[in-house]
């Protein structure tokens, strides 16, 4: 690990301590004890679901097929090691891209792959958060502490969602950003700078299945909205569920801000406790929220990772 890990790491541990000292620890035990382990399932089924539809979005942006058992499996390795490792979301971008070179991909096609996935994430993440802030305009402005902000809210949400649509756009329209950033994400692949850049612009050439992939991760997007409506419905909230997919596009708008963050420790737990309270929830419950989260993405990257690991060995003993 580097000092520019490092830092941000340690910034974003103070923050998580600052947040756990701040509130009642025993309310928030109790909000996670009503769950129970019948309850914990739910969530943690619920949460796969909604990386099964953004791996649909990754599926279409493939140079050649693969099975989509493969394609969720990369896209779950991706996140599973960007929310539990030391790393930035670049380093599970470059572990996705592993996944798919194992399964008998390419580098310079694997590369593409999921930097163009990156793409049509990034534009369908930057619709999702202004989405988001449309929708909890009202409430924000009610709030007695936030109402002050709003504006500066919503203008830097604004500012965040086109800036994502436009990276976007300018990708697709032959920005040299992506070969820049495979030859510093997958250094192997240097040697096909040539099929890399080829296979890239063939991706990107295929509008209609870019599209397709853009409204794919959309929706996968708006899935982790339905997520975190089903953990509020486990907890005994009656949360509506346009609410609850407001709260996960603030908070996922915040997590992509301070992105250099690894996992967004400390990130995570004082986006949903500060705005909990907006939304007519106490503090604990948006902390309660969070750890829960933390929990469920534990639950599922470690037999992800140690699966990965067991094949990444096999795959060492057999050369």
């Amino acid at each position: 690990m580097t000092a520019r890990l490092l830092l941000p790491l340690a910034l974003g541990l103070v923050v998580l301590a600052a947040v756990l000292l701040r509130f009642d620890m025993g309310v928030v035990l109790a909000s996670l004890a009503r769950v129970g382990f019948g309850g914990f399932a739910i969530i943690v089924a619920a949460g796969l679901l909604g990386e099964a539809v953004l791996a649909v979005g990754l599926y279409q942006l493939l140079p050649r097929p693969l099975p989509l058992a493969i394609v969720i499996a990369a896209r779950q390795l991706r996140d599973s090691t960007a929310d539990v490792l030391p790393i930035t979301q670049l380093g599970g971008i470059a572990f996705a891209a592993r996944a798919l070179v194992l399964a008998g991909m390419a580098a310079p096609e694997a590369s593409a792959a999921v930097i163009a996935d990156v793409t049509a994430e990034t534009f369908a993440q930057g619709l999702y958060v202004l989405t988001g802030v449309l929708a909890s305009l009202s409430l924000l402005y009610k709030s007695a502490s936030l109402s002050p902000y709003v504006d500066a809210m919503l203008g830097g949400a604004a500012f965040l969602s086109a800036g994502a649509i436009g990276f976007a756009l300018v990708q697709v329209t032959g920005s040299r950003w992506a070969e820049r950033m495979s030859a510093k994400l997958f250094p192997g692949a240097t040697n096909h700078t040539r099929a890399f850049r080829d296979t890239i612009r063939a991706i990107y050439a295929r509008r209609g299945r870019l599209a397709v992939s853009m409204l794919l991760q959309f929706a996968g997007w708006i899935a982790s909205g339905v997520w975190l409506w089903v953990m509020l419905q486990v907890m005994g909230l009656g949360t509506g569920l346009w609410t609850a997919i407001a709260i996960q596009a603030l908070v996922e708008g915040l997590r992509s801000a301070l992105v250099f963050i690894p996992a967004s420790v400390g990130v995570q737990e004082a986006g949903y406790a500060a705005l909990a309270p907006v939304f007519g929830l106490t503090p604990e419950i948006g902390l309660a929220v969070s750890l829960l989260r933390r929990a469920r993405d534990v639950v599922v990257a470690v037999p992800v990772i140690l699966l990965w690991q067991a094949i990444e060995t096999r795959r060492a003993a057999r050369a």
